[in-house]
């Protein structure tokens, strides 16, 4: 998909944000929602896939209920001038259970990290043995989580 504006119109609109709240609606229940018929509501859906507006359909998992109390952001600065260090960063944090987000980022920081660990011991575990270990580290500093206020949710306007 090209990085273009997508016009919706309010039926799409109405469709992407219910699929966001209940990604497991049935047609008839989403048809009812917008008053569009099921088979209306289906095809809708399949164009908003094909054009690559619903990039997929997908789970949120409950951290604290698999055993992750703690979830922190860490700003993370690498050593930028070893582009091979740089890219095994970034294959390592991919691959990483506990790193559930890596943004690459422009300003002071390099990379934003979003971690869940099972408590503040391996969450320290995770920084002082794993992150902080790898070559191309500089430097990372963390800010925990103390209360998830809004998670996210793609405004349609």
């Amino acid at each position: 998909m090209t990085q273009e504006n997508i016009n919706l119109d309010r039926f799409d609109a109405k469709i992407l944000s219910i699929l966001q709240s209940d990604g497991r609606i049935s047609w008839s229940r989403l048809a009812e929602s917008i008053n569009l018929s099921a088979s209306a509501c289906q095809r809708r859906v399949e164009a908003l896939v094909a054009r690559g507006v619903i990039e997929n359909f997908t789970v949120n998992l409950n951290e604290k209920a698999l055993g992750n109390h703690v979830k922190a952001f860490v700003a993370v600065n690498v050593d930028r001038k070893n582009t091979a260090l740089a890219q095994d960063f970034r294959r390592k944090l991919r691959e990483h259970p506990q790193v559930q987000a890596c943004h690459m980022i422009s300003g002071t920081i390099d990379f934003i990290l979003e971690v869940v660990a099972k408590d503040l011991d391996s969450f320290g575990n995770f920084i002082d043995s794993e992150l902080l270990g790898m070559p191309a580290v500089k430097d990372a500093s963390s800010s925990i989580v103390l209360k998830i206020v809004k998670a996210k949710r793609v405004s349609i306007d």
